[in-house]
């Protein structure tokens, strides 16, 4: 078939285009021909305009001008903070820790030591950079320190390196351990052992709940004290905590030169540390250890643990000994103490954390009679010659149903007795009569009991310098209905005027109370740091006694109730301490608990009668007759503390 004529037919509107070109472009062979182009039109590339060169050429500029911008930026204002960056990585910046304050007795016998002991510090910045090799190296220094590896790791993700540069793993490594880790040192180049110091306290357990210890600082410690190291140990209780801005002194710190591999070349600076300053107590070591023994001992007769007392100088308030069963040896807290240990303290049934001298809040029983009688002779409900009969019991009719009688009994049938046999004698009907009232006698009801027993330091805290302290409990018409949601009854005030029902107190309020009663009238705000002295003893700050108040119960009063506690013990409840060579004025209590198999037992007194230097309390938890339990350890300590009196 002739395909040309067709072909021919189909292409008549197109020519051929002659090039002078030897080679010719597939493009360039069928041209349009009904269409002519202009000459730009037919041109294969296109030359590019003007704008888009102006675009092209701004972007190079307004580059170049960024960089020139942040050249400057780095070179000028950021050179200081590289400089630093760079000298960081070539000499680091490490705390010198300084050694805390000490702590004496009154007769400036230490209570703490400072021991030398060893720190082994970890530069996270220097463990191997890869993951695994990191996990293995720290595996390895755990097991080196006899450390929980998992407990490291969280402490190196929790640290903060803006902070500091090193971490504390270990303070108070054995010399063994430091002898084996010494020559592995270039084992760990992230490991570094350097010096430090230990606190040791030199009585453990006698003055845990006064001394207290020290810690290592918590997320939240760093928070409250942003300018610590995080290898300073911070008070956690006691003395150490509440004048830790005395005990813990200032910061030094080394400046260190290493190499690319954070190994110490050479020191390069140094800025000695300063010690903290010293605490003289009020404390009296040897009286301390004598009340210790004497009421361990009764207590392991008892086979019973726990007790609380308290011993004041009446003249200004000053704690003589202070002292709360179970105790803790606070040693252990300066030895890295576990988090199961601790836990195990802290959960013992015992409570041996607890300090209940300031803080365990225990009726009184009778103990809270001499208080009751000076603030019936202050408000003239009765005279000291007033007579009360006893016949054993006092017996209330119930007004709305005269078939319910109330019985409140006494201990004994004690007839007709005054101010003086009652205090003697423990009459609990004596203070039924005065403080709620019988038989023709008003007494003083349960608001004046309360504004009395406020005025003698109950019912709030007294403000001793440890953290704590408890304010017990005086109860009231309001305190019951808002409390129990109940009315208050007669019933509720015989039951605290002779210290029971919800009336609730601590050993210190109690000292404190009888002290106010020994010095005619002056209640003081008790007080265990007498002054803050330098490493020379030379005094730097000088505690002064503060009166809370004073002249709250007339002298006279004050002394008929002395007289009533002198009689406790020449005939009375006490008199067991009758035979002492120095005169010692007391009162007994018997405190019965709910729910508790024995009675507290009380004592409270002081001596010598005629010039009081010494209160002295103590109480005894699930032990029976305060005459029987608590009257014979302070037959013991006034023994001891009098040893050179010669009776005038």
């Amino acid at each position: 078939m002739d395909y040309l004529p067709q072909f021919k037919e189909k292409f008549k509107g197109f020519k051929i285009r002659r090039s002078f070109k030897e080679n010719i472009d597939p493009e360039e062979i069928l041209i349009d021909t009904e269409k002519p182009l202009d000459l730009q039109d037919q041109k294969l590339e296109t030359p590019l305009k003007a704008r888009v060169f102006v675009i092209f050429f701004g972007i190079i500029i307004i580059g170049l001008a960024v960089l020139l911008f942040r050249s400057g930026y780095f070179q000028f204002l950021k050179s200081e903070d590289y400089l630093k960056l760079a000298q960081r990585n070539s000499v680091r910046i490490y705390p010198v820790l300084a050694p805390r304050g000490i702590i004496y007795d009154k007769n400036l016998t230490p209570l703490v030591n400072n021991l030398p002991s060893y720190n082994v510090f970890l530069t996270p910045q220097d463990l191997p950079k890869d993951k695994m090799e990191r996990e293995t190296m720290i595996e390895q220094i755990s097991f080196l320190l006899d450390l929980n590896p998992k407990e490291v790791t969280k402490e190196i993700s929790d640290f903060d390196f803006e902070k500091e540069q090193r971490i504390l793993l270990i303070g108070d490594l054995a010399i063994e351990k430091i002898l084996m880790l010494q020559s592995r040192l270039g084992d760990f180049p992230a490991l570094t052992v350097e010096n430090g110091v230990q606190r040791q306290y030199l009585y453990g357990e006698i003055l845990s709940h006064i001394l207290g210890y020290t810690g290592k600082l918590s997320k939240e410690d760093l928070n409250a004290f942003p300018n610590y190291s995080t290898a300073e140990r911070l008070g956690q209780e006691g003395l150490e905590i509440n004048y830790e801005e005395f005990l813990r002194g200032k910061l030094g710190q080394r400046q260190i030169e290493v190499d690319s591999k954070g190994r110490q070349k050479k020191e390069v600076g140094v800025e000695e540390p300063i010690a903290g300053q010293n605490l003289v107590t009020t404390i009296d070591i040897e009286l301390q250890k004598k009340i210790f023994d004497e009421v361990s001992h009764m207590l392991a007769s008892l086979k019973i643990i726990k007790a609380a007392a308290v011993a004041i100088d009446p003249r200004n308030g000053k704690v003589l000994s202070l002292l709360s069963l179970p105790a803790f040896n606070n040693n252990l807290f300066e030895k890295s103490i576990s988090v199961a240990d601790f836990k195990k303290l802290e959960e013992d049934p015992d409570n041996p954390l607890f300090n209940r001298a300031i803080s365990g809040q225990y009726p009184s029983g009778s103990t809270i009679k001499p208080m009751l009688a000076a603030a019936a002779l202050e408000e003239k409900v009765v005279t000291p010659s007033t007579i009360v009969n006893d016949p054993g019991q006092i017996t209330i009719v119930n007004q709305y149903n005269p078939n319910i009688v109330y019985t409140y009994p006494d201990w004994k049938a004690h007839g007709a007795v005054n101010i003086y046999s009652a205090i003697a004698q423990s009459c609990d009907v004596y203070f039924y009569t005065i403080g709620g009232g019988w038989n023709g006698i008003e007494g003083l009801g349960i608001d004046r009991i309360k504004k009395y027993l406020d005025l003698f330091g109950f019912n709030k805290p007294l403000g001793i310098d440890l953290p704590g302290e408890q304010g017990g409990l005086v109860p009231d018409e309001n305190w019951k209905q808002k409390t129990k949601g109940e009315q208050w009854y007669i019933g509720d005030t015989y039951h605290v005027s002779i210290g029971q029902g919800d009336l609730l107190v601590t050993p210190l309020q109690m000292a404190s109370a009888i002290a106010s009663i020994a010095n005619g009238g002056k209640l003081f705000s008790p007080y265990l740091v007498d002054k803050i002295v330098d490493s020379d003893k030379n005094s730097i700050k000088v505690f002064e006694p503060h009166i809370i108040r004073d002249d709250f119960i007339k002298s006279d009063n004050l002394a008929v109730v002395r007289k009533g506690m002198r009689e406790a013990v020449v005939s009375g409840s006490a008199r067991y301490l009758a035979d002492l060579p120095v005169k010692v004025a007391g009162k007994t209590g018997t405190a019965q608990i709910a729910g508790q198999e024995k009675p507290n037992a009380w004592f409270v007194g002081f001596a010598p009668y005629d010039n009081p230097q010494i209160v002295l309390v103590i109480m005894l938890e699930n032990a029976g007759e305060g005459s029987s339990y608590a009257v014979p350890i302070a037959k013991e300590v006034f023994k001891y503390y009098f040893k050179d009196f010669v009776p005038r």
